[in-house]
């Protein structure tokens, strides 16, 4: 019986390779409160800094920024700080590449414009040349109140793979009345707020957007609607069949993650997640509401999201990876109902990667994972994030060690986890479980030779658990062990 049952852990151990086993890289640092990115055919990252704070001020340094493929910096590809209102989470927000960049180089961003009292939304076209922006052209011009708060801004904007021609982008609610259902904006369809938008990509509206009418925004329905409901959709992404997954903040209870259909509503100010709004166990049964395919609570706040659609880790195909600003971690989110994906069957962490926070995630061209460690940092990050090469073992770099015993250990046995390094590095322990959920967080190692960590194992069931050694600052892995607690 017990052959078998560590049988057994070693099948599971195999499985957990692919979702556990990963290197984390630094390629770019240095970011000045950094937002979102894209990457060109080539590998450049053009990427957007917020700015620092304020209303057209010379230091403010809102901007977008060109990083070759290796990370190291090209240049500046324009300044918006002369009419940009970068105050809380306003600022030069998304950006993306036109689906044909590699012929038209149109480069396409979200701002917040503001000059001489002038309150705006705007997104630019730019077309690159030598890793400049030129000829800017306005594309999205929308009048705001100058007395809102700088939150619920939204920002993000991104093509749908099967419509190159049409762009998709958040504008959150703004704010002010968050907390009064009857004032809301979210739910009304003659106002653009707490929305996700759908223009021609040269400005226009598109007839077949679900409420347009006149063809006039401002008057009758606000044409350009594509779902609304929403509190402040971060970012969104797209995946099998064109399917659009869009992550939400909540108020104070719940985050979530709507599959958002054409005409969606999906429930703000009434429903947060699941529920009412603010509430933990009353059910949201609003009428025409949609709930959403996960929640998360209490809020980590929800940010970059990316479907998996690549070949190089195996065991995240077909996955939802959500990151969050509060605690800096991508949740795995398995989705159900091949080949439509349109519900999570369980959630779990791939990692914790950032004390700043993260806000977007896209993958590579390899198949790995690029995230930004961004927003109110002056030392903002991109990581690649990719999975081992091998399988997960009792592993260490070649200038370390890692080693846990007793190993199997018993519940009432005094477990040790020993670390050799033989120069000083900044290093942390976890424990997780084969989940992936972390049990214990960032043990400290400090100096160098040898350290001994006592590791309390009193409250663990019978079963296979993961002791990781990380690089304290990047979060890269730099050994694992396998744990049988019998």
């Amino acid at each position: 019986m017990k052959t078998l049952y560590l049988s057994l852990l070693a099948l599971l151990a195999t499985a957990m390779v692919q979702a556990q086993g990963f290197t984390t890289t630094t390629l770019i640092s240095g970011l000045q409160y950094p937002v979102a990115f894209d990457v060109a055919p080539n590998g450049r990252f053009f990427i957007t800094e917020k700015g620092d704070g304020g209303i057209s001020t010379a230091g403010q340094k809102s901007r977008i920024q060109v990083y070759s493929a290796a990370g190291t910096l090209s240049g500046t590809f324009y300044n918006l700080s002369d009419s940009t209102n970068s105050d809380g989470e306003r600022g030069v927000l998304g950006i993306a590449l036109d689906p044909a960049f590699a012929t038209n180089h149109y480069v396409y961003v979200y701002y917040n414009h503001r000059r001489s009292g002038d309150e705006r939304i705007r997104l630019l076209r730019f077309t690159e040349a030598a890793n400049v922006g030129t000829n800017p052209l306005l594309i999205f011009d929308l009048d705001v109140a100058d007395n809102i708060p700088g939150n619920h801004v939204g920002g993000n904007l991104h093509f749908r793979p099967g419509e190159p021609g049409k762009i998709y982008f958040t504008l959150g609610d703004l704010g002010p009345n968050q907390t009064n259902p009857t004032a809301n904006y979210a739910n009304k369809l003659t106002n653009p707020y707490g929305k996700i938008l759908r223009i021609n990509k040269d400005g226009t509206i598109p007839t077949d957007n679900p409420f347009y009418d006149n063809g006039n925004p401002l008057t009758g329905n606000c044409d350009w609607i594509w779902s609304y409901g929403h509190r402040n959709p971060f970012d969104f992404c797209f995946g099998p069949n064109d399917s659009l997954y869009c992550s939400e903040n909540g108020l104070t209870t719940w985050d979530e993650v709507n599959l958002v259909r054409k005409g969606g509503f999906y429930g703000w100010a009434d429903c947060e997640g699941y529920y009412l709004n603010s509430s933990t166990t009353a059910t949201c049964n609003v009428a025409g509401a949609i709930p959403p395919i996960a929640d998360w609570g209490p809020p980590p706040a929800l940010t970059g999201i990316m479907f998996y659609s690549g070949t190089a880790w195996p065991s995240l195909a077909n996955h939802l990876l959500v990151a969050d600003y509060n605690q800096g971690k991508i949740h795995d989110c398995v989705l159900g109902n091949a080949p439509y994906y349109n519900t999570v069957t369980g959630k779990t962490e791939l990692g914790d990667f950032s004390s700043d926070g993260l806000t977007t995630l896209r993958q590579s061209a390899d198949g790995c994972i690029y995230a930004m460690d961004g927003g109110y940092t002056t030392n903002g990050k991109i990581y690649k994030i990719c999975p081992l090469a091998t399988g997960i073992s009792e592993r260490s770099s070649s200038a370390l060690s890692l080693r846990v015993y007793p190993n199997p250990a018993g519940k009432s046995s005094a477990v040790t986890v020993e670390v050799t390094r033989p120069e000083a590095q900044s290093l942390c322990v976890q424990v997780c479980d084969m989940y992936g959920k972390l049990l214990m967080t960032d043990m400290a190692v400090a100096g160098t030779g040898k350290t001994l960590i006592p590791l309390d194992i009193q409250g663990f069931a019978h079963g296979l658990y993961f002791v990781q050694l990380k690089d304290a600052q990047s979060r890269q892995l730099m050994g694992t062990v396998k744990l049988v607690v019998e």
